[in-house]
């Protein structure tokens, strides 16, 4: 017997052991797994599941694809689960080999391999029996992603009921995200909040940056940026509640607006500038003019059609500097703040030197 059918064989067996319950499982939970060194998530869902939001730092090697995940999904809502068990064994019993393999290489990588699906259920269990049948080191996380996604829940409203934050507001164009990657770079603990939802906070704010983020996903990023030092301070940017379709926690936005806060200024020239340099309108121009479409409910017909004119003639920092000063910049209220200090055209040095001191009070 060839060592395909082998692992056929197997597997079919795991299957009708699983499918009448006679096998006791041998679980971790993500408590645990956090503490494990030299580990290697693997995230079976298909490709859109794990898409949509996934244990950071996953990586997936799906057990049944986007459109076999749809058919046995269909099968099993509109004719008969064992119809749709029969299809699932059949679609992954021919890729098993392959999938074997893959797990072979992990496993010379690394002291431990969990793998997840949805809820612990079929998908990981079959993989987990049927690799532990081979001999391989191989766990499953109980309860999948969802045991995960209600660990980290019940976490981060601990840890942001916890964590303390120092603020820098400005308006558009004044460097503050790069600011916040700076200071992340040389070693302070950030909360980089746009990059977490891939996204600028504006109307434009998803321009040239192709894949969106769930707010799931989003919510695990802010967990593993604070998990490590919950009591620490973490300098963040002003931002509304709603950073595109992504909101921010209660918590969390109400010890941003009740934070000690930076004023970051600068020229609008400059401001222009960087704003150019963010969004690369040369780049990414269809997608601007895509965005004017939702943007001209907000402005006036003529104003609309005189930026539109001026993006096709390629006029970006004439086109910025008149966005901000007529519709952005009156927007803002953060005027109304107090501030621990106020930089006006000031260099990434003094700005990182003042909060370096600050977080020594």
């Amino acid at each position: 017997m060839s060592r395909s059918s082998q692992l056929i064989l197997i597997f079919s067996c795991i299957c009708c052991i699983i499918f009448i319950g006679e096998i006791m499982l041998e679980e971790l939970i993500y408590e645990d797994i956090e503490n494990l060194n030299n580990i290697v998530l693997v995230d079976v869902r298909s490709e859109i599941e794990y898409k949509n939001a996934h244990i950071p730092g996953a990586i997936n090697i799906p057990i049944l694809d986007n459109d076999e995940r749809c058919e046995v999904g269909t099968l099993y809502d509109r004719v008969s689960y064992e119809l749709a068990k029969i299809k699932a064994v059949e679609y992954v019993s021919k890729k098993l080999p392959e999938l074997y393999k893959k797990y072979l290489d992990l496993e010379k990588n690394y002291e431990e391999i969990v793998i997840y699906c949805d809820r612990g259920g079929y998908r990981s269990t079959v993989l987990e029996k049927t690799f532990r049948a081979l001999g391989m080191h191989i766990s499953k996380l109980g309860g999948g992603y969802k045991a995960y996604r209600k660990y980290i829940t019940k976490k981060l409203d601990e840890y942001l009921g916890r964590i303390k934050v120092l603020s820098l507001y400005g308006l558009t164009g004044t460097h503050k995200t790069y600011i916040i990657r700076r200071l992340e770079e040389d070693g302070i603990k950030v909360l980089d909040l746009e990059k977490y939802a891939n996204h600028r906070g504006s109307i434009f704010g998803s321009v040239g940056l192709k894949e969106k983020v769930s707010q799931k996903m989003f919510d695990s990023y802010i967990y593993e940026a604070i998990k490590k030092d919950p009591d620490a301070t973490y300098i963040t940017e002003g931002e509304s509640r709603r950073i595109g379709d992504i909101i921010l926690d209660e918590k969390l936005y109400a010890k941003m607006l009740s934070s000690d806060k930076i004023l970051i200024e600068a020229s609008l020239d400059e401001r222009a500038k960087n704003i150019s340099e963010d969004y690369l309108p040369k780049d990414n121009e269809e997608e601007i003019l895509e965005t004017f479409e939702e943007f001209k409910k907000f402005i006036s017909k003529e104003r609309y059609e005189k930026y539109k004119d001026m993006l096709l003639a390629k006029d970006y920092i004439e086109l910025i500097k008149d966005m901000m000063k007529s519709y952005y910049d009156p927007k803002y209220s953060y005027k109304n703040y107090e501030y621990i200090k106020t930089f006006k055209d000031a260099s990434y040095e003094d700005i990182r030197e003042f909060i370096k001191k600050h977080l020594t009070l």
